[in-house]
């Protein structure tokens, strides 16, 4: 069986030049042409390649569904964990001290608990520090008033403690000088040689 490209070459050169071609070629070549495709043999192959992919993809499926399987229910696992540890940590976790309003509610404050500020501005801790012990806040920076810190104050200890405390914080820089508390921001820079 000649290629397509050389019967469509054949073909054509056939029209331009009879002369060229005997008769039982010429016969031969519309013997080729007018005949008719076998459709039930390509029909055939076309079938025994299609089922050949199914059977490829059925396999890929059954993956597919083992992977989806596997990562919905270690996702159902990860929410589970996730759900136990927010839990538990929210009822271990000490109760927070944002910000007291008034002198009176922190002066009411028992001496011997402590006070956990978690992630707490320095504003919102001094304000309750400072209206327990009686005392004012000022801050040379305002950017300090916003920076957070995390740490316990036990309200029965002395003020100079817990400045000296503030003052291991980087940055952060508390002095009491009278009734007033002095905030502003150290230059480490400055201080290296």
């Amino acid at each position: 069986m000649m290629r397509l490209e050389e019967n469509k070459r054949l073909f054509l050169d056939m029209q331009e030049h009879p002369e060229n071609y005997s008769d039982e070629q010429l016969e031969a070549m519309m013997d080729h042409i007018d005949r008719v495709p076998d459709a039930d043999g390509a029909w055939e192959r076309f079938e025994k390649r299609e089922k050949a992919v199914r059977k490829r993809g059925r396999g890929m499926r059954r993956w597919l569904r083992f992977a989806a399987l596997f990562a919905g229910a270690a996702f159902i696992v990860g929410i589970s964990f996730a759900t136990i540890r927010i839990v538990r940590y929210s009822n271990t976790r000490p109760a927070e001290v944002e910000e007291t309003a008034s002198p009176d509610a922190a002066e009411s404050l028992p001496t011997d608990t402590a006070v956990r500020f978690d992630n707490v501005q320095l504003d919102s801790i001094l304000s309750a520090v400072s209206a327990h012990y009686g005392k004012t806040v000022i801050f040379r920076e305002k950017k300090l008033r916003r920076k957070m810190l995390i740490m316990t104050w036990r309200p029965g200890t002395q003020l100079a403690d817990f400045i000296d405390r503030l003052n291991a914080f980087d940055g952060i820089s508390v002095s009491l000088e009278g009734d007033t508390i002095i905030v502003s921001q150290t230059n480490d820079e400055e201080e290296e040689p």
